[in-house]
């Protein structure tokens, strides 16, 4: 079951400007995934207000639906099936009833749901195919780029979204397996292939050797980093004078962009001066919370 992270600070601070206001309005949870802050965000809004719950994943939303039925019944919780790039105020307008967004949410992590199903090929926890992809119907899977890619060019996205300096060998071992009709089309063997190619095996270090790879492959076969720029993007767009935008980041490629948007853009006022992170209790109970960053802002004019 998925636990979602730092979920008493994001329903305050998303909430608290609608918990005065006569007409509704709407949050948007831009990473639906378990349907966790979703229940909490419904849970503390008046009955007048919604959340519109937008993930590419249809798995995650029709699991959603089931879920949280009640709401979804009366209109409080409408689902859509987008990337969270894609939000412009075009997309969003047939969905929302003419009601102004006051609030939205982008946890930039995986729910535990995907990251268990070994079908997604996200994790190599679970052994499973090397997909990676949210919707497996668009894109080219991870192995499917391994399968293709020049070797320069799977070096220099390990290394410039995976942060690995052992790039370009990983690449060479990726490339070498391929010409012999061994590339692993698994996740489980992957891992493997990445840990013979690291010095060492990554002995000594704090995360497995195959982490960084895995994390670079990821991103690059969703479009991670470009959704993200273009959430970023749209914010103003979408977003209410006085409503809030709440983020999530899980590696310091994200919270980068986060940080720098919320500090360039004139209409926006960072209310987090220092990202919040989780507490002791809850990253004892919930470890995936231990990266996590939150920053929260307001839009000013």
């Amino acid at each position: 079951m998925h636990v979602p992270i730092l979920l008493a600070p994001i329903t305050e601070a998303l909430t608290l400007p609608l918990l005065e206001r006569a007409e509704p309005a709407w949050i948007l949870d831009c990473t639906f995934g378990g349907g966790g802050h979703t229940k909490a965000l419904l849970d503390r809004l008046p009955k007048h207000h919604g959340v519109v719950g937008i993930d590419q994943d249809e798995v995650a939303l029709l699991r959603g639906k089931k879920r949280l039925s009640d709401d979804f019944a009366s209109g409080r919780l409408k689902l859509l099936q987008t990337r969270f790039g894609d939000l412009d105020p075009e997309t969003l307008a047939p969905h929302l009833d003419g009601k102004p967004v006051y609030g939205i949410l982008a946890d930039l992590g995986f729910s535990s749901d995907q990251l268990e199903d070994p079908e997604r090929g996200i994790s190599f926890m679970r052994d499973g195919p090397l997909d990676m992809r949210l919707n497996r119907e668009d894109g080219l899977s991870a192995y499917e780029f391994l399968k293709s890619a020049s070797e320069k060019e799977i070096a220099d996205i390990i290394y410039e979204f995976g942060e690995e300096h052992h790039s370009r060998r990983v690449a060479r071992f990726v490339c070498e397996a391929r010409s012999k009709g061994e590339l692993p089309s698994r996740t489980a063997a992957f891992a493997a292939l990445v840990e013979r190619a690291i010095p060492g095996g990554g002995k000594g270090s704090r995360i497995h050797a195959a982490t960084r790879t895995f994390q670079a492959l990821r991103i690059h076969v969703n479009g991670e980093l470009r959704e993200l720029d273009n959430l970023l993007g749209s914010v103003i767009m979408n977003l209410e004078v006085g409503g809030r935008l709440a983020v999530i980041s899980f590696h310091s490629l994200e919270d980068r962009r986060v940080k720098q948007k919320f500090k360039s853009e004139d209409s926006l006022s960072e209310l987090t001066k220092k990202p919040i992170e989780a507490d002791e209790s809850e990253m004892a109970s919930n470890p995936r919370s231990r990266s996590a960053k939150l920053r929260i802002a307001t839009r000013l004019r």
